[in-house]
């Protein structure tokens, strides 16, 4: 059989593809399965977070108006009491001899001084049950109108500086379905020390919160969880947090293109826990890596796979 030249060049070509593709085959890296991502449009706040609890607005500290002998209070804490019960009466000391009539109510000479609930409400707390003699000025019980539920939440004292009353409050893990809403009253003039979880020394501030409708079912000293509305939009370009990175001091994302990822330098505005705003660098429905690992970097091959 005769060999021609061109015959004698595809037979070259052949064996160079064949050559080329068993390279491939053999030496080229796998690629690098990720988890993927889209910059969409949607609604997006801001906030700053933290544990609270509720407690009634009002509350009064019923104290002893005399030292003396002070007979056993009867009720319990829970208990609804009105304005003007006889919570406990004292007997002054030194005790006076006794009277041929005592009170039949509660054993007590005719003369102790009767010691009144100022307000109508709950018997909160508590603080001397037992019979036992008593110092002027003692604490006896609280009482509180549950009419007005707050809720007081500490923040670091470098995010206090955020917060202006009126800001709209979002309360969370409550108890009940669905989030309420609140405003911050009052953001306290004054921090305190406290050591976090972490055993770290912590400047805080208290904020007092107000629910806009207060829930049935909420008490004295619930635990809730609060989120301080700092910004919020309804129609946002976005991406999820966790596909940034940092080069230098530019914020960057791994953009898939095609099969490829591509390295992309992008601008961005608002900041929450799950989202932040895209001012330029991504458009909206792109795809991109989420968690991008280290074996990934500009032109690597991927699969979403």
């Amino acid at each position: 059989m005769k060999i021609t030249k061109r015959s004698l060049l595809y037979s070259s070509l052949a064996l160079i593809v064949a050559l080329a593709l068993l390279y491939f085959a053999v030496f080229r890296k796998a690629a690098v399965v990720v988890e993927a991502g889209s910059a969409t449009r949607g609604a997006m706040i801001t906030s700053i977070d933290a544990e609270g609890k509720t407690r009634y607005h009002d509350r009064y500290t019923i104290n002893a108006p005399v030292s003396g002998k002070m007979f056993r209070v009867q009720l319990h804490e829970g208990d609804r009491v009105p304005k003007g019960y006889v919570l406990t009466r004292i007997d002054p000391s030194p005790p006076r001899p006794l009277d041929p009539v005592q009170s039949p109510e509660t054993g007590s000479y005719p003369y102790a001084y009767s010691v009144y609930i100022p307000e109508d409400g709950i018997l909160t707390k508590i603080f001397l049950a037992s019979e036992g003699i008593v110092q002027a000025g003692t604490p006896i019980a609280e009482v509180s109108k549950p009419t007005m539920l707050e809720i007081v939440a500490d923040v670091l004292s470098s995010d206090a500086t955020q917060i202006i009353p009126h800001m709209p409050v979002l309360v969370e893990n409550w108890g009940g379905e669905g989030t309420l809403k609140a405003k911050v009253r009052l953001v306290e003039p004054q921090a305190f020390t406290k050591v976090s979880a972490l055993g770290v020394e912590e400047q805080r501030v208290n904020l007092i919160i107000d629910f806009v409708t207060p829930p049935a079912g909420l008490g004295d000293n619930f635990r809730v969880d609060v989120k301080v509305v700092l910004w919020e939009a309804d129609n946002v370009l976005r991406i999820p947090t966790s596909a940034l990175f940092r080069n230098g001091d530019d914020w960057n994302v791994f953009v898939i293109d095609g099969r490829k990822a591509s390295a992309r330098k992008v601008e961005i505005g608002h900041r929450s826990p799950s989202f932040a705003e895209i001012v330029s660098g991504v458009s909206e429905g792109e795809m991109i890596i989420l968690h991008p690992p280290r074996s990934v970097n500009d032109g690597t091959r991927v699969s979403t796979n």
